[in-house]
């Protein structure tokens, strides 16, 4: 059974995410849509967290996406649709779930340390492309290993701080390493740290990645909401 979050991990997140956004503090306290008008983006960046779904996007954008309904705001085609003038390229579709001592389930069964940045690399050469961008692993500073039967990297796992208070967690697994438990185990490592350090572990799961949403099921994460972002090729050069 998944344990739920402690209110203060709750709090914290949701002053994060409204502090990313450009919202107001208290914005994913109250139930409905928000929006806030971001002339320094060309993107939509739309994020759920329970029953408060916040629109941060250039006021060209907001014209369009004020009409949609609650529940359209997290629908990739009614988001597309909507400002489909402004030339829209999806960037991410992707769940987010957050964890803390109150739900996480220590997954340990290997021993993981501090990786290298040449040992992550050998890790991140054995994923695809997309794969290696979605762990986010090469912008991370705290990361960590997991040796595979041969010896050698074939799990890594790490987090970046968010606005001194999220630990926002990536993890990937060498093609030929997977099955082994590397990515649980390395992934366990970096949100024990970032507990213990005092932040909320955040998991964000592209849709569709079924092998990341069950890992982060296994390790306790709690999905809350959703993140979709788009790309407004129209206004990039405006």
């Amino acid at each position: 059974m998944t344990r739920g979050l402690a209110v203060s991990s709750e709090a914290a997140l949701r002053g994060v995410w409204a502090e990313r956004l450009g919202v107001a503090a208290d914005a994913f306290d109250r139930p409905g849509p928000t929006f806030v008008e971001r002339s320094d983006l060309a993107a939509v960046v739309v994020v759920r967290l329970g029953a408060t779904t916040a629109v941060a996007a250039p006021e060209r954008a907001l014209r369009g996406l004020r009409s949609l309904a609650p529940a359209q705001l997290v629908d990739v085609g009614a988001l597309l649709g909507a400002v489909e003038a402004l030339r829209p390229n999806l960037l991410g579709a992707a769940s987010l779930s957050f964890g803390d001592a109150q739900s996480i389930v220590p997954c340990l069964t290997r021993s993981a340390r501090p990786g290298t940045e040449a040992e992550v690399e050998t890790v991140l050469s054995g994923c695809s492309v997309a794969e290696r961008e979605e762990s986010g692993l090469s912008q991370m500073a705290m990361r960590w290993i997991v040796s595979n039967r041969h010896g050698d990297p074939g799990g890594a796992a790490g987090y970046e701080v968010w606005n001194g208070a999220l630990a926002h967690v990536g993890a990937a697994v060498d093609a030929e390493s997977r099955g082994q438990g590397l990515g649980l185990s390395a992934a366990s490592a970096a949100v024990l740290h970032a507990i213990g350090a005092g932040l909320v572990p955040q998991w964000r799961c592209r849709r569709g990645n079924v092998t990341s949403a069950r890992l982060s099921e296994r390790l306790g994460f709690v999905t809350l909401g959703d993140q979709v972002t788009i790309d407004l090729m129209a206004l990039e050069t405006v």
